[in-house]
């Protein structure tokens, strides 16, 4: 059984049933309910009877169809260079940090 909703929505990593409807998965996404239902047969959902649902992974896919990234950004992406990690000290290069100040005596 198993098995077989891997095979129909692969896409779905969900381990508890958090369906939502059209109203709903509109408000998560930032759009209207309109844009949904007027796209719906493009987009993953379930079909329960004559109900439509949406699970977080199916809107997790609607975000990633839509995604919209400008090419100045895609080239700066791709030219970006890895973060440069700090060559670690040896043991050599530390040092004691030294003694604390002394607190003044109260008399």
């Amino acid at each position: 059984m198993k098995t077989a909703l891997r095979e129909t929505r692969p896409h779905c990593t969900c381990i508890e049933v958090n369906n939502v409807g059209y109203d709903e998965a509109a408000r998560k996404l930032g759009c209207k309910a309109r844009f949904l239902q007027d796209r719906i047969r493009r987009l993953p959902h379930q079909k329960l009877g004559e109900s439509v649902a949406f699970c977080d992974c199916d809107l997790r896919v609607i975000q990633q169809m839509f995604t919209v990234i400008p090419d100045q950004v895609w080239e700066l992406l791709l030219n970006q260079r890895p973060a440069e990690t700090p060559m670690p000290l040896s043991l050599r290069s530390i040092k004691p940090a030294g003694a604390r100040p002394r607190a003044a005596a109260v008399t």
